[in-house]
This record gives structure tokens, sequence and C-alpha cells, in this order.
């Protein structure tokens, strides 16, 4: 196989991703890379927790004059917990009239597919974005926030001077996984150079990583390898990229467009540009 169609050949890349990985790693190998595994995250379902009911029944009773949507997953998990408890077409009756902002095209996708009308919709996929578009449109009455696994009071905190009232609706949170020790040997791979490069396709999974290095007392080498030299971060998108930024990494490696093959190919022209360049 020609190094066009395997330009990672002689690369090893460290993948942090829970959802969606074992596609991630098949995508990597028939690009040439040699593959470490090391899961940062694992994702709760709230599904069948009081709370996402209790919000439910609130935003039922008395309508949101908005709805934040941060994840087609999100909003697909809420609409298919409340069919499962019987007010599933009420909760889509409320919603329905209510002003649609979404945080990206995933977002507006699982929107559009539920039968809702998308008002606006963040061209970055930053949450921040909505924000701004709130203020610059004089702010709102009662607004109904779909988290998206972070936490909550960091969401609120910048729409709460912008809001009446906003109700939180709790459809997933991230976690560590159950099992650190790959995601430990990964970061010792990444102290001691022996991966290229590591992919990050959420937020948390970066958070979650230096989390883990702390743990362990290697929070600095494991940022100061990661500086785009020796070994390289690669992002899915700007939301990630953003975080990973404000914890330190550098040389930071992201698509235009922010999905999975895109990253991989962002990486592949990174290795090809270093490989000419030598």
């Amino acid at each position: 196989m020609s190094t066009s169609t395997t330009p990672l050949n002689g690369w090893r890349v460290g993948v942090t991703a829970d959802r969606r990985a074992t596609q991630q790693v098949e995508v990597l190998r028939r690009r040439g890379a040699e593959v470490v595994t090391g899961c940062t995250m694992r994702t709760l379902d709230l599904s069948h927790d009081p709370r996402l009911l209790e919000a439910s029944q609130a935003l039922i009773d008395h309508p949101p004059n908005t709805t934040i949507i941060q994840t087609g997953m999100g909003l697909t998990m809420w609409l298919e917990a409340m069919d499962a408890v019987g007010v599933g077409s009420e909760l889509r009756s409320s919603l329905a009239g209510a002003e649609i902002l979404t945080r990206g095209p995933k977002a507006t996708s699982a929107a559009r597919k539920a039968g809702f009308e998308v008002e606006w919709s963040a061209p970055d996929e930053q949450l921040a974005q909505v924000v701004k578009y709130l203020a610059s449109t004089g702010g709102r009455g009662r607004v109904a926030l779909q988290i998206d696994g972070t936490d909550e009071e960091t969401l609120v905190k910048p729409l709460a001077p912008l809001c009446k009232e906003v109700v939180i609706v709790p459809v997933y949170r991230w976690a560590w996984p159950l099992e650190v020790g790959p995601a430990e040997i990964l970061i010792d791979a990444i102290c001691s150079g022996s991966v290229d490069a590591v992919t990050f396709t959420t937020r948390q999974a970066a958070v979650h990583l230096v989390e883990i290095a702390d743990y362990r007392g290697r929070r600095d080498e494991l940022l100061a390898a990661l500086d785009g030299v020796r070994v390289v971060p690669v992002s899915v998108g700007p939301v990630c990229s953003s975080a990973m930024t404000n914890l330190g990494m550098a040389g930071i490696v992201e698509p235009k467009r922010a999905r999975m093959v895109a990253m991989v190919d962002a990486l592949c022209a990174e290795a090809n540009r270093r490989s000419t360049r030598r």
C-alpha cells in the first residue's frame, strides 16, 4: 500500500474517545497508524433520573420562551425518555411554541427531525456564541437549557444575567471511566514521547485526561509533552480546541469541519506536511 493512502505509516496515535472509539481506531489504522486506546470518559445516562422528569413537567406546565439544544444526542435521549413515561407528546407541544436555538448542526438536525423549527444555530458550535446571540437580541424570559454533560453551574453562569429563569434539563453526564488503567498507560506514553499524536473528540475527554494525569502527579509533564512538537494534540473542532488551549496544550491540529473523519484527515495532512518538510 502506498504512502499516499497510508499517510500515518510510522505514526503512533493515542485515542481518548468513548463513543465511536472503534470507528475512529479503524479509520486511523486504515491510514497506516498504530493506535493506543486510552478512554478517558464514560457517559452516564440520566434518562431515568427524577430530575429529568421534574424539569420536563415544569416545562409542560409553564412552557419556556426559548429552548437551547446543545447536542443532538441529548435532545433525542430527552424526548425518548419522556415518551417512555407518557408525557412526550405534551413536552413536544410545549417546546414547539418556543424559540429553538441550537449549538451546532447535529443539534439542529435532531431538532428538525423532532419536528421543531430552529430559529438560530451557533456557527462554531459553542455555547458562548449562543450567549452572545441572546445578549445581542435583548435577553430572554424563561429558558430551557439541555445540558451537554459538563458542569451545570459553568453552563448556567453566563446565561443567568440574560434570562429571567433558566430551567436545567439534565439528560446525561460525563464521568471518568470505570477503569482508568488504559488512560494511565496513554498518559505514560505521552509523557515519554512514545506516541506521536493524541486525538480528542470532546472537550471533556481532554479535561479528564489532564485530571487523571494530575491525580498521578504528571499533569505538568503531560502538558509539556502535548506541545505540537513532541506530541501533536488533535481536536475534532473549535469547542474541543478551546478547552485544550485553556488546559495548556499547544500546536493543536483541527479540521475545518468538526467531524471525526475530517479530524483524522487533518492529522494526515499534518503528517504529510512534516514528511515533506523533512
